[in-house]
């Protein structure tokens, strides 16, 4: 991968490392083993690793973003000499899984009374050694791909190694940090057999990015993921659905101009039920910098406030802190 023109490690550089993360499944699954009161169980094969691996760099952070399913086989004799084999399904090993979030069904060949010890041991003893593979699979892969997306800056004084961004979800929506926005006249507005009386919101927004880089960051899912620390449904696709924060927030893209708009039909989950703002994005790009004006139509009255803090806090503050794109007050 050729990144020299990344001067000071500003621009978003990407990795698919899913041919990597296969390799180093190989490596540090096949052949694991574990044992309880003399029956012995080991796996013998990754069969399958699907999903999505990559590393990414943005102003000398580095970001781990996966999700893959793995599929195994395993071995195993039991106490008395009974042999058995089976299969190992985890559905999901991500950046943002804890460890005891992993799910492992696990199957015997053949299966009898008499090896379902050997099973047992595959949960019990020898899962914990996976996740423990699992769990280091991210410094792994940033120690043995960085290179590819990182420039070492050892001419310059004050630089030094990359920092590393932590993916982990965020359980919900919290109200912080309070932004300022113009408030204007109220509205009504007839959503679900029901009357909402609503409101308008509008707000400028500076960061020191391109207006390239915010648009892609706004909708990829990749980088989605990153600010949002979950995982993130969006897609630049007119007419698809879009949802953060484990549905807390949900809407659906109704316009885009590439590096110029977004509209999109936007709601809190806590907001009456089939009611539905519009925000509407304008990327005014400037000789160093862009300014994002944001103006939300039909915020229910009683609502404003803790969507302006949801948007300063879990979008705004958010993306400015995961990609250096300007201060954080």
């Amino acid at each position: 991968m050729s990144n020299w023109k990344n001067v000071n490690n500003w621009h978003w550089v990407s990795k698919n490392c899913l041919n990597w993360a296969q390799k180093y499944f190989d490596a540090q699954l096949v052949g694991l083993q574990a044992e309880r009161d003399g029956n012995k169980v080991a796996i013998t094969k990754v069969n399958e690793c699907v999903g999505d691996v990559d590393l990414s760099q943005r102003k000398g952070k580095l970001i781990t973003i996966y999700g893959v399913e793995l599929k195994l086989t395993w071995e195993g004799t039991t106490a008395n000499g009974t042999q058995a084999t089976g299969k190992i399904h985890v559905p999901e090993v991500a950046h943002d899984t804890e460890a005891d979030e992993y799910v492992f069904d696990v199957s015997v060949d053949n299966d009898s009374q008499e090896k379902q010890v050997l099973r047992d041991v595959v949960k019990k003893q020898l899962a914990p050694l996976m996740i423990d593979k699992f769990e280091k699979l991210a410094t792994a892969m940033i120690k043995e791909n960085s290179s590819d997306v990182y420039i070492e800056q050892k001419d310059k004084a004050g630089s030094g190694a990359p920092t590393v961004g932590v993916t982990k979800e965020r359980t919900g929506v919290t109200h912080i940090n309070k932004t300022t926005s113009n408030v204007t006249s109220t509205t009504s507005t007839e959503k679900s057999g029901s009357k909402v009386n609503t409101t308008t919101l509008q707000e400028t927004i500076e960061f020191q990015t391109s207006a390239h880089e915010l648009f892609e960051t706004l909708l990829d899912p990749q980088r989605a993921s990153v600010w949002t620390r979950g995982p993130a449904q969006v897609s630049k696709q007119v007419g698809s659905k879009f949802q953060f924060f484990n549905g807390n927030v949900s809407g659906e893209i109704l316009e885009v101009e590439p590096d110029k708009k977004i509209v999109q039909s936007w709601r809190l989950a806590s907001w009456p039920a089939g009611h539905y703002s519009t925000v509407t994005m304008t990327f005014n790009q400037g000789n160093d910098n862009v300014e994002l004006t944001v103006k939300q139509t039909g915020v229910p009255i009683g609502e404003e406030e803790l969507t302006q803090r949801n948007w300063a806090g879990y979008y705004w503050r958010a993306i400015k802190q995961s990609f250096g794109f300007g201060a954080v007050f």
